[in-house]
């Protein structure tokens, strides 16, 4: 059975930013996510990354290479991505002057 998860509501970053590990999502039974990421506002520049862990421990998380969006660009964008570790968060790189505003929604599968 699909699961929905809100990994974070429209937020606003000013400079490179990650969230908090107490904000990491478990994702441990999934093996599908769908990755919808909302940007209503175009930054001057930066990019959000995923990053996943298999334990909840800082030093734990690392980008995942292929799961990246770009935040200068405004409107919703979709990516797929399967059999990633057990725990899941976002990093901002790049945020240069002006804020970054997005979202980020996910459905998880099973299968």
């Amino acid at each position: 059975m699909p699961a929905y998860f809100r990994l974070q509501d429209l937020t606003s970053v000013a400079s490179d930013t990650t969230q908090r590990i107490e904000e990491a999502i478990d994702i441990g039974p999934f093996k599908t996510l769908v990755v919808e990421v909302r940007k209503p506002v175009a930054a001057s520049g930066g990019v959000l990354k995923l990053q996943h862990a298999s334990v909840l421990e800082e030093d734990a998380f690392v980008d995942v290479s292929s799961l990246t969006f770009d935040l200068t660009a405004t409107g919703n964008e979709v990516q797929t991505f399967a059999d990633l570790l057990r725990y899941l968060r976002w990093t901002t790189a790049s945020v240069s002057s002006g804020p970054a505003q997005f979202m980020v929604d996910i459905i998880a599968r099973e299968q």
